[in-house]
């Protein structure tokens, strides 16, 4: 039976758990509901809902959050560094699992994929956003972390990714990863990102003069960041309207499971092995336990690796993930790595 004091305290986590279920997750998930709802009703045109992700919003979400955040060089650093970390653990995890399951050889590079790649971006930052938008960190300096994150991840898509899903790769496929990759409008908006950051320090107290003259650059960056949650959230309801569904047991339960329970609890045991702490280890503890990214299907389609045991991954590991982001939002604010948000 538990303590007492263990008792009195259920309540209290209790409704926290409803808080954040509430008013974090709900809100993302009711958009990603409405792009279910009007992409089965409605069939929209998912290139053009990709390519507006693509070139205007996102671009314009990471050039925003990068600009106004105050990230350091150590902070950019400490998230690439643990992003990297992360996944190799979970590499050597999901193979071994897989191992021992007797997945097969191709399957198990799908798995992979499934593990690795998580939604940071259309997922990831409107749930940071909204998750640290009352602390004293704030929701746009969140989504400045995590949008290092995001970047990693799909400049990893783009090159291990192919190399998971296609086997091996050939000159052409390499070709074909980097022009993904240069192609990546969102790579371009953190390098202007960069320079206007650098720029600003290098002119000191003229920066406000050269800043009133960029500021029509400035307003533009900051309404294709305030269409982003909308745009990107309704996008991925849209995508899994058109993704195969059907059965989410066998691999495909492990799936979500190393996605999902494996992945928050690899990155809390990695953030308290490296004794990271503060609102940037809140950030990535967060980020960990997003859902696969469609990202992988759109690879495994092309490659015709297993497409549809990736869409089902990809279903099932987003229809449950409010579940698993919840519970990671609630340890992130427990106090675990210092009050929440920073002080």
């Amino acid at each position: 039976m538990a303590p007492p004091a263990t008792l009195a305290h259920m309540p209290t986590v209790f409704l926290d758990i409803l808080h954040i279920a509430w008013f974090i997750v709900l809100p993302v998930m009711l958009l990603v509901g409405l792009g279910f709802v009007i992409q089965r009703r409605l069939g929209l045109d998912m290139p053009t809902l990709i390519r507006l992700n693509f070139y205007v919003v996102v671009p314009g979400m990471v050039y925003f959050a990068v600009v106004d955040s105050v990230l350091s060089v150590a902070d950019v650093g400490m998230v690439v560094g643990f992003t990297l970390g992360a996944m190799c653990v979970w590499a050597g995890l999901t193979y071994t699992v897989a191992a021992l399951k007797g997945v097969p050889m191709d399957q198990r590079r799908a798995m992979l994929m499934t593990s690795l790649f998580y939604n940071s971006g259309n997922y990831g930052l409107p749930v940071q956003e909204l998750a640290f938008r009352a602390t004293p960190l704030g929701g746009t300096a969140a989504m400045g972390l995590q949008v290092i994150v995001l970047v990693t991840q799909n400049l990893l898509t783009f090159t291990l990714g192919i190399i998971l899903t296609a086997g091996r790769v050939r000159d052409g496929q390499w070709r074909r990863s980097l022009i993904h990759i240069v192609k990546f409008p969102p790579i371009y908006a953190l390098a202007a990102a960069l320079v206007t950051v650098c720029a600003r320090k290098l002119l000191g107290e003229s920066a406000g003069d050269a800043a009133a003259i960029l500021h029509p650059i400035w307003d533009m960056a900051v309404f294709a960041k305030d269409g982003f949650i909308v745009v990107a959230l309704v996008t991925l309801g849209a995508q899994l309207a058109v993704v195969e569904r059907g059965d989410g047991r066998g691999p495909v339960a492990t799936s979500v499971l190393l996605r999902l329970v494996a992945g928050p609890v690899v990155g809390f045991t990695l953030l308290k092995l490296l004794s990271l702490t503060g609102p940037v280890a809140q950030v990535l503890l967060i980020s960990t336990s997003m859902p696969t990214a469609v990202a992988c299907l759109l690879l495994c389609m092309e490659f015709d690796n297993h497409p549809s045991y990736v869409a089902r991954s990809v279903f099932y590991s987003t229809l449950l993930s409010p579940i698993t982001v919840t519970l990671t939002i609630l340890l992130a604010h427990s106090g675990v790595f210092g009050p929440a948000g920073g002080s």
